[in-house]
């Protein structure tokens, strides 16, 4: 049987503009062609979705379809005003840029992963590309009120209530354990990792963060993955090779160099401690990034959107011991500097040696990386 005109599925709630966008997107894009069909896909974001057919004799036959698998008196009213909720706040290109604390407890990270988690980080298995569709409708400024699947990550998919806005350019949730739902996914296996080449080589750093990156993907992809090393490597790119992907950390693949160009002595330098606390600086790189260093935190100097990445970069430079990599950050004037680095870790404490490089950056492709998220 084909699915029915747009006009006969009958929508409940009828006033959920954001859900019916949805299903209306997804029955032009996916063949769906009974309402089980439909019943089974809404039900990997959806887990209270109930389709059923009507069959009345001389009227067309229309579908219903129930987002809370019927009316449900505890989905009426403002629920997401009461108090102490866990209550999120996400960038539009999907990242988590604040969380309380209830929130953090029940996703499973800490205070240091707000801003270097991406919501895709919490999908349910097979939930990728629907969550996806969802966040673009509700980046579009429809209301989202829903029961929706969650996996922190401690692994196990848990049921939430979930209302989530758009205030000028974030987009809000707040959320709550949902009852009476039976979990229906399978068990949530190891999620199945490409080969995968980086390039250059040589960065260990580049290579610790590709790895960092994905082991955090519930369902990896190349978009999703070279959004994320774009928090940190702004040229960054992932290709397919075969059956193997390629990340690339600089729009173009240069030679490898035997030169040690970090033992010129005259070249800025900074040593700093486990904390990214600056304890020396010399001359040359104040000059360099125009601005007073020791007493100050990395973090206080990155590049916008990066700061909680600091961290993450600081535990795989004491894993790997030393590497050469190459960043951008802003001088104290606003502009990009585009250097090489090289960092070597002694003891609890690291150095880092720079190199201006010689090209202007490029941009940050920031309108890719959001149409990524806003399903354009």
């Amino acid at each position: 049987m084909n699915p029915p005109d747009a006009a006969h599925v009958i929508f409940i709630p009828s006033t959920d503009a954001a859900f019916r966008r949805y299903v209306d997107r997804l029955r032009t894009s996916v063949s769906l062609r009974n309402p089980e069909e439909l019943q089974a896909r809404l039900r990997r974001v959806f887990p209270r979705a109930v389709v059923r057919r009507r069959e009345i004799s001389g009227e067309a036959s229309a579908w219903y379809v129930y987002r809370d698998g019927g009316w449900r008196p505890s989905m009426t009213g403002s629920w997401w005003e009461q108090a102490g909720l866990p209550r999120v706040e996400i960038s539009r290109e999907g990242w988590i840029d604040r969380a309380n604390a209830t929130a953090r407890d029940l996703l499973g990270i800490a205070e240091s992963d707000v801003g270097a988690r991406h919501f895709t980080d919490f999908v349910a298995p097979g939930g990728l590309e629907d969550s996806m569709a969802l966040f673009g409708i509700v980046d579009e400024g429809h209301d989202l009120t829903a029961t929706a699947l969650l996996r922190p990550t401690s692994g196990d998919v848990i049921a939430i209530d979930l209302h989530a806005w758009r205030e000028d350019d974030r987009l809000l949730g707040v959320f709550r354990l949902a009852d009476d739902v039976e979990v229906s996914v399978p068990a949530a296996a190891e999620p199945v990792l490409p080969a995968i080449v980086c390039m250059p080589d040589t960065d260990a750093a580049f290579r610790g963060y590709v790895d960092l990156s994905l082991s955090r993907m519930p369902e990896p992809t190349r978009e999703g993955l070279a959004l994320r090393l774009r928090r940190l490597y702004p040229h960054a790119q992932v290709s397919a090779d075969d059956d193997r992907w390629v990340a690339r950390r600089d729009r173009v693949d240069e030679p490898q160099s035997a030169e040690t160009w970090w033992a010129e002595p005259d070249l800025p330098r900074v040593r700093y401690d486990a904390e990214a606390l600056i304890v020396e600086a010399n001359a040359a790189v104040e000059a360099f990034l125009g601005r007073q260093l020791v007493g100050h935190h990395w973090q206080e100097f990155v590049t916008p959107g990066s700061t909680e990445q600091v961290s993450a970069m600081l535990a795989i430079l004491a894993q790997v011991g030393h590497a050469e990599s190459r960043f951008r950050m802003p001088r104290a004037d606003g502009s990009l500097v585009e250097f090489d680095s090289y960092t070597e870790v002694d003891g609890e404490g690291f150095t880092t040696i720079m190199r201006q490089r010689d090209e202007a950056p490029a941009p940050i492709p920031s309108a890719a990386t959001a149409s990524l998220v806003r399903g354009s």
